[in-house]
């Protein structure tokens, strides 16, 4: 075994620096790599310089310094530039720029210039300016060269000192008024322009369209009124642009030098909401003052709702500050309002108070639940606080925070920690304190490394208790991870280790698993590649190497437990199952379980090779060696005084390894059928034959395992692991010699008519249809595996149908039986399987033991998925909480409810037939369905729900009604029956920024005695 390790070292030390061979000119796989690397960090670079771009001229749209738009200029026309044959000193500027630590330079400095953190620009690497100077060398002439010295010194100034300290002094003669106009008169003595009929006047990034203009170029005051046609009404009224506002007037009167003015009639937008205005004062600044208001969201000239009031004050990207206010439904006020009002205006993150829903709990008492705040702390940071209390006693608290960093991260984390107090039937008060931990993490690739995480842990009654969410009725397990993984090279060689750990969670019983995991893995090798000039089965051998480390810890009890009576322990049956049910919380008591953790390593290293035989065969030998390390070992010893086995612990490590190997043999036929009209079907037969052998590591000469009595009947002893109860397994007790064999059909068929594209359309008829079995020459009886058969096609291609089958070759015998009252028959209560074929007993080839069938569709018209997902990529969200929803249903597209699409149905229907020898067998159907149907284009339903045949009951069942309301929607959920039966009924408005603006009527489990059913 000695010599075999020192070969297989010898091998790897070859493979890590053995060299790369390529003949004069032909390119190696590594010059290929390296060519589609190059390409795509160019690609990042140029992306990256054009983001850069971007970000300063938007900087510099209020102060148009000339050294930035320069320098902005240069960069755009890189990132937008055309690589040609022969440009050498554009391919190696590119080639520079591609080099994955200056984009990383890049992509910094625009972070560091969109951010409002001092720290992050003050943390710049200023270096990154003499990389880009490459770019204006190329791309700038002498007269628009801009120094890295300068461009960095007006960066700095716009950073510490704002935009106004960079400001360009303009010259009015350099920034002419333009006008057109159907028909223009100018009177000299009072320098007035009179523009009439489509009038358009231009000052700057300012433009004025109205039907009748006048224009002092003394005052430089601008008056604009629309024009009456022919049947009286007033048309082009003024619509003036400021920036990136829009105004819509029906006079006005504007300075277009001190930006001072006067506007009649106003209707304007700011964020989401729509202010219309029957007078409004402008100042030199952003801030405009308004009187008789009507703010709103909604976008019809007749808006369904708004809030009226006298006067009103809007900051534009900040807020708009009302005096009193009154609500108003179609254009008629209500008594309802209050004495001022804060509407924000923003795109960005804001704080902001969050208000409580009320309501009374028949068991909680009454209730104010997830009041609160929320935190905009940075561009890059928020947190949300959530506030629950109750009249009996109970409270909450829930905090949730979301974090994220443009090209580097985004995640979000969550907890909650509830002290509900409960009134039970009797009128005594229990107490239950839930707890949950949420948390999301992502990040862009960078470089070889990436960390994630997905944790969602909770106590078990965490749901039962505190979730609104109907979905959660039907978790039955939480899933959490924390994993990092990297990739590195030794040499030729190609590494990648994993770090992870993983948590999981059955939330029906409490049951628990804590597992910490770390891997290395080397991508397969092959050592003696580069010794040939062609394939041959010695330059086509691999070699690859997995470690895996495995930790576990379980509030389960009895996992290591061992098989037998033990003297001195607790031979009972009790793994710790609560009184109530449950298992006891395992974070809450991770002390208590410190005993159950096991750990343990394995080392696996495949060498495999494949030849071809014959021309169409090919032959795939393979050796395996393996180890199994554990951190301790036993030596048992029967006490027939106790009748219990007396074992003997060593704390210490021991190492088992095992060696096995195999060799396969397979190949592809094809066989094809001529059909009318030029069509033909392409059968693919897939026969595969592999004999696999392991020696006998139970043999006394390994001492891998020992033979034991361990009980007063068991005379002949059993034959017992040294590490019995270990994590990560044991080499094979028993000699075994394998012959395997499976056979695969794939039927495809090829239409003789061309398509559009002149391409023959193809269409797979039978996705895979399989049947594999063994035979073990080394077993004294039992020798035939059983018989696995199934197959898998899609019908008319709509109906996904999937078969799966196992079948037993053996006959069974009866011991026992025992009358059913509920079948009226005989059934068999005890039975063992014979050494006798069913073939040999006139019974058949063999039995059917287990079937599943799984039939699925999804029916919707034609191209409605593509039509949803090119709306949902066409949303451009106004703010960050329409950003957060757009990513979810983004990345959910059902959430999404689409009138536009009529109708959906889905149907899953699956059977579970299983039946062992003579035993009575057992089947389970169900059918789920769910569905939508646009009744009208504003009226919507949805639905969902199950069937089981074995019960003859309806599973979970919701419906869901939808009515657009233009800028209202009206959304009800109903769950007729079961334990969640429930409604809820919300009329709300549908802009985020007035998601608080709702009625809504409830009748919630939650709020009911009846959780525990």
């Amino acid at each position: 075994m000695q010599n075999l390790l020192y070969g297989l070292a010898s091998i790897f030390l070859i493979i890590c620096f053995s060299g790369t061979h390529a003949e004069a000119g032909e390119l190696s796989e590594e010059d290929v790599a390296f060519f589609y690397k190059v390409e795509n960090d160019t690609a990042k670079s140029r992306k990256a310089v054009r983001t850069l771009s971007k970000t300063i001229r938007q900087l510099n749209a209020t102060s148009k310094n000339e050294t930035l738009e320069k320098y902005a200029a240069a960069l755009y026309a890189f990132s937008d530039s055309i690589l040609f044959r022969g440009d050498r000193e554009l391919q190696q500027v590119r080639k520079d720029m591609s080099d994955p630590d200056i984009v990383e330079q890049i992509v910094d400095l625009n972070n560091a210039l969109v951010s409002d953190d001092e720290f992050e620009w003050d943390n710049v690497d200023v270096e990154v300016f003499d990389e880009l100077d490459n770019i204006l060398l190329e791309f700038s002439n002498s007269e628009n060269y801009v120094s890295p010295e300068e461009i960095y010194n007006t960066l700095d100034l716009l950073k510490t000192e704002g935009a106004e300290s960079i400001a360009s002094v303009e010259d009015p003669i350099d920034d002419p008024v333009e006008y057109t106009a159907d028909s223009s008169d100018f009177v000299m003595r009072t320098q007035t322009m009179y523009l009439k009929g489509n009038a358009e006047v231009e000052f700057g990034e300012q433009k004025l369209n109205s039907g009748s203009i006048e224009m002092n170029f003394v005052t430089h005051i601008v008056k604009a009124q629309g024009i009456k046609d022919s049947t009286g009404h007033v048309v082009e009224k003024p619509v003036f642009v400021d920036g990136q506002s829009t105004f819509n007037a029906n006079q006005m009167i504007y300075n277009y030098e001190t930006g001072k003015g006067l506007i009649k009639g106003i209707v304007t937008e700011e964020s989401d909401g729509i202010i219309t205005s029957q007078l409004v004062k402008k100042t030199a600044g952003e801030e405009m003052y308004m009187s008789d208001n009507v703010y709103t969201t909604c976008r019809l000239e007749h808006p369904h709702f708004g809030f009226k009031t006298q006067k009103l004050k809007v900051v534009p990207e900040k807020n708009i500050v009302s005096g009193p206010f009154l609500v108003e439904l179609n254009e008629s006020p209500l008594p309802l309002g209050f004495f001022f009002g804060i509407f924000p205006a923003t795109t960005n993150n804001t704080s902001g108070f969050i208000m409580p829903t009320y309501g009374e709990s028949t068991d909680r008492g009454f209730y104010l639940r997830d009041g609160g705040v929320f935190l905009a702390l940075t561009d890059y940071f928020n947190l949300q606080v959530l506030g629950s209390a109750y009249t009996l006693g109970g409270w909450g608290v829930r905090t949730q925070s979301q974090y994220r960093k443009r090209y580097a991260f985004s995640g979000s984390f969550g907890f909650d920690y509830i002290n509900n107090l409960f009134q039970e039937n009797d009128g005594s008060v229990s107490t239950q304190t839930d707890y949950s931990i949420r948390w999301t993490h992502s990040q862009e690739s960078k470089k070889n490394s990436r960390f994630s995480a997905n944790v969602n842990i909770a106590n078990s009654d965490y749901n039962r208790n505190n979730s609104q969410n109907p979905n959660d009725y039907l978790q039955s397990s939480m899933n959490s991870s924390v994993s990092y993984s990297n990739s590195f090279a030794v040499g030729n060689v190609n590494f990648s280790t994993t770090a992870q750990t993983r948590y999981q969670q059955n939330v029906q019983t409490g049951e628990a698993t804590l597992a910490p995991e770390a891997s290395l893995n080397m991508a397969r090798a092959r050592p003696f590649k580069t010794l040939f000039k062609k394939s041959n089965p010695i330059s086509e051998i691999g070699i690859t190497y997995n470690m895996s480390a495995r930790g576990e810890m379980t509030n389960k009890l009895g996992t290591n437990k061992l098989p037998f009576d033990v003297v001195g322990a607790d031979n009972t049956d009790d793994d710790g199952l609560g009184e109530d049910g449950k298992y006891p919380d395992l974070l809450a008591n991770l002390g208590d379980y410190s005993d159950q953790f096991r750990w343990g390593v394995t080392h696996d290293i495949p060498v495999s090779t494949q030849m071809k035989v014959l021309k169409y065969f090919t032959l795939s030998p393979s050796f395996s060696y393996k180890e199994y390390w554990h951190p301790v070992s036993y030596d048992y010893t029967y006490l027939e005084s106790e009748n219990a086995v007396l074992v003997d612990t060593t704390n210490e490590l021991t190492r088992y390894s095992e060696y096995r190997t195999s060799v396969g043999f397979n190949t592809n036929m094809f066989m094809f059928y001529n059909m009318k009209g030029g069509s033909i079907i392409r059968h693919t037969i897939q026969p595969s034959i592999s004999y696999n052998f392991n020696p006998d590591f139970g043999d006394p000469t390994f001492d891998y395992y020992q033979w034991v009595q361990t009980n007063e009947s068991n005379t002949n002893g059993t034959k017992v692991f040294r590490s019995q109860g270990g994590l990560v397994g044991a080499p094979n007790g028993a000699r075994s010699q394998a012959l395997s064999f499976s056979i695969n059909n794939i039927l495809e068929l090829k239409s003789g008519r061309k398509g559009e594209d002149g391409k023959a359309k193809k269409t797979m008829i039978l996705n895979n249809l399989n049947m594999s079995s063994g035979y073990d020459f080394e077993r004294d009886s039992l020798n035939w595996s059983d018989i696995n058969a199934g197959f898998r096609t899609t019908l008319l291609k709509k109906v996904d149908v999937s078969v799966n089958s196992r079948w037993d070759p053996y006959r069974y015998i009866a011991q026992d039986t025992q009358y059913d009252e509920e079948l009226g028959k005989e059934v068999v209560t005890s039975q063992y399987k014979s050494k006798f074929l069913l073939a040999e007993t006139n019974g058949g080839l063999a039995q059917l033991s287990n079937l599943t069938v799984a039939v699925g569709t999804r029916l919707q018209p034609k191209g409605s998925k593509e039509k949803k997902e090119k709306k949902l990529d066409e949303m451009e969200p106004r703010n960050e909480m329409e950003r957060q929803m757009l990513d979810e249903m983004r990345r959910n597209p059902d959430l999404y409810m689409d009138f536009d699409i009529p109708w959906s149905l889905s149907l899953n229907y699956s059977l579970n037939y299983s039946k062992l020898g003579l035993a009575e067998p057992t089947v389970t159907q169900t059918l789920t369905f769910s569905g939508d149907l646009s009744l009208t284009p504003k009226w919507k339903v949805a639905f969902r729900s199950g069937y089981d045949f074995k019960l003859g009951s309806f599973s979970y069942t919701s419906l869901d009604l939808t009515r657009d309301l233009h800028c209202w929607q009206l959304t009800a959920n109903w769950i007729p029956f079961g334990p969640r039966q429930s409604y809820n009924i919300t009329i709300a408005v549908k802009a985020a920024m007035l998601q608080d603006l709702k009625w809504e009527k409830r009748n919630s489990w939650i709020d009911r005695n009846d959780r525990f059913q």
